[in-house]
């Protein structure tokens, strides 16, 4: 059985890092991009992709046009939305599934992805203690 497979866009190479480790830490293939243009390439031709974290803010185009664009090309993958404000009150688009702020702790974020994964029906990952970022 393959690890579920993440793509992670976010123009901070920390952020990148970080889901690098926290991911591949706690049984997933993470794959991480620094923009949107990136994202949308490796959606097309890796196609074997289980969820989607974007960042709302990057140079280009942002997370909210993203995730629209990735459901038109796959209308089921789950989408995470990363913001360095509240996403509770900005204006998220339709196509984001769940959102969380940046600076959450780690766990919160193994446990969104987890319960959107769960609500595909992929096969739970193997979750260790957080790492330490």
């Amino acid at each position: 059985m393959r690890d579920p497979v993440v793509l992670c866009v976010d123009d901070d190479p920390g952020m990148r890092e970080l889901y690098q480790a926290m991911l591949n830490r706690n049984g997933y293939e993470a794959i991480t991009v620094d923009n949107a243009y990136h994202a949308l390439t490796v959606c097309q031709f890796k196609g074997n992709l289980d969820l989607v974290i974007v960042d709302l803010e990057m140079p280009g185009m942002d997370g909210n046009e993203l995730a629209e664009r990735l459901k038109m090309l796959n209308p089921l993958l789950p989408i995470m939305m990363v913001s360095g404000s509240n996403p509770e009150t900005e204006e998220l688009s339709p196509h984001i599934d769940a959102a969380v702020m940046k600076g959450v702790p780690i766990r919160n974020i193994l446990d969104r992805i987890g319960l959107l994964l769960s609500e595909r029906g992929t096969p739970p990952t193997r979750i260790q203690s957080p790492c330490q970022a």
